[in-house]
């Protein structure tokens, strides 16, 4: 099926031709498998088609649209026009799938299925029961539509060059699109950046494509914002040095982020990340109630958290933050402070993606704590190393939550509170943790207030 190009790229996403031919393409094998119709008239092609597009408000030009498809379908080859004697003896222009498309249904039925499956979830995702009907093909799909997609789930492979070739894509991006048209994502243990588990949910914190320098919406990038646009699902690849690729899940992007990140050579750069969650397949039914509403609560929004922090404040983001002398504290920490705030007004926004947001921190909020310890443990019972340095010079001190997010605790510095690795552990499993919470939760407050008053 190589001259129906679903894999070509388009920076706009599929146009209204685009829709127009894959309806067309659809209905003819709808009429193949269902109908045995194979070879209708010019003129009722069209007439279906139009209604079809009407119907689903597919097209906004009605007759032309359907005409439009068809001769396109002609022009690639993916049907062929022959004369045939109508009932009255005279001629009749009749189109159909080309010969070498008919017998491919006919001889690779589980390919075929395949076919339309990634047709279907590349331009109508989660197609509804109706619009199947109408083209033919609901008892085609039923039960075998996607998974009958290769490769299948759990499939593995030694090495990326055997997947591109047999899937296409290329084998050094981290995203791809395949020939049949959906995304790959792959991540690999060993990469500069490891891709993280959300806890709490499964879901996927996955960077984008680029290894360093600023990320940019395009590549890799640009294809999955289109696939979040469209809710169109993407494949997850997992990798590792011993056994190869594996395809891990399917996935649907529930959030787009921006944060400060490392690149390979350790610079501060900005990096999308892409949450993912796994579902069963591509059909739409299949995804669990949470994930989809996860989607309607999110509506592909866009959350920047580069905005918090600009570039004067990322650069020597450890040693400079505690070097600012006090009355650049006092202004510092009370910017960074403000925000924090705002980052947070917009984490409780959201109820169905809380997770999420608990998950990604402020940057701003971090920073500002560490201002505000001056490189010194913040617990008033630290009884170690309050000025230990690591072997590169950096404060050996976390930064944490007094309150856990988890039990509705807040993201700004008021809540926050930066700790030797000894106070950490005792705040959270030390014998006397309840009494070293309410200190910390006296000490953050004094100290917070002390800064914003001036």
């Amino acid at each position: 099926m190589n001259k129906l190009n679903l894999a070509k790229e388009r920076k706009s996403g599929p146009s209204e031709k685009d829709f127009q031919s894959s309806v067309g393409f659809l209905w003819s094998v709808g009429q193949k498998v269902t109908q045995g119709k194979v070879a209708p008239s010019r003129s009722e092609a069209s007439d279906d088609l139009s209604s079809i597009l009407a119907t689903f408000n597919i097209s906004s030009d009605g007759k032309k649209g359907a005409d439009r498809a068809i001769d396109r379908l002609l022009e690639v080859g993916l049907w062929d026009v022959a004369t045939h004697p109508n009932t009255s003896g005279g001629p009749v222009e009749v189109v159909q799938l080309a010969p070498e498309y008919s017998d491919f249904i006919d001889t690779e039925p589980q390919w075929a299925a395949s076919v339309v499956s990634a047709v279907l979830t590349r331009f109508f995702p989660g197609p509804s029961k109706e619009f199947l009907d109408n083209i033919g093909l609901e008892g085609f799909a039923r039960g075998r539509l996607y998974s009958s997609l290769l490769p299948q789930t759990g499939e593995w492979f030694s090495k990326r060059l055997g997947i591109s070739a047999e899937y296409g894509g290329d084998w050094v991006r981290g995203i791809v699109r395949f020939e049949d048209g959906y995304v790959s994502a792959f991540s690999k243990t060993s990469s500069p950046y490891a891709d993280k588990v959300i806890q709490s949910t499964g879901w996927i914190a996955y960077v984008g494509d680029g290894l360093y320098g600023d990320q940019n919406l395009i590549s890799g990038n640009w294809k999955m914002a289109e696939c979040q646009d469209q809710r169109i699902p993407v494949r997850f690849w997992r990798g590792d040095d011993k056994r190869g690729y594996r395809f891990e899940t399917w996935a649907v992007i529930v959030q787009r982020r921006r944060q400060w990140g490392i690149d390979k050579y350790d610079n501060e750069r900005k990096e999308y990340v892409w949450v993912l969650a796994p579902v069963p397949s591509p059909d739409v039914e299949s995804w669990p109630i949470s994930i989809r509403d996860a989607l309607d609560d999110d509506m592909a929004k866009f959350y920047d958290e580069t905005r918090e922090l600009v570039g004067e404040d990322v650069e020597g983001f450890v040693q400079d933050e505690l070097e600012v002398g006090l009355r650049g504290l006092v202004e510092s920490y009370a910017c960074l402070n403000s925000r924090a705030s705002e980052a947070e007004m917009v984490r409780r926004a959201t109820s169905t993606t809380r997770k999420i947001q608990d998950y990604f921190r402020s940057p701003s909020a971090r920073k500002a704590v560490m201002q505000r310890s001056g490189g010194r443990c913040e617990s008033p019972e630290c009884l170690g190393h309050p000025y230990e340095r690591s072997v590169n010079g950096d404060p050996m001190l976390e930064v944490d939550h007094v309150r856990d997010l988890a039990q509705g605790g807040k993201d700004v510095p008021v809540n926050m509170i930066a700790l030797c690795p000894n106070c950490h552990a005792l705040k959270t499993r030390g014998e006397n943790k309840d009494e070293l919470r309410k200190a910390l939760v006296k000490a953050a407050r004094d100290k917070h207030q002390k800064l914003i008053s001036g």
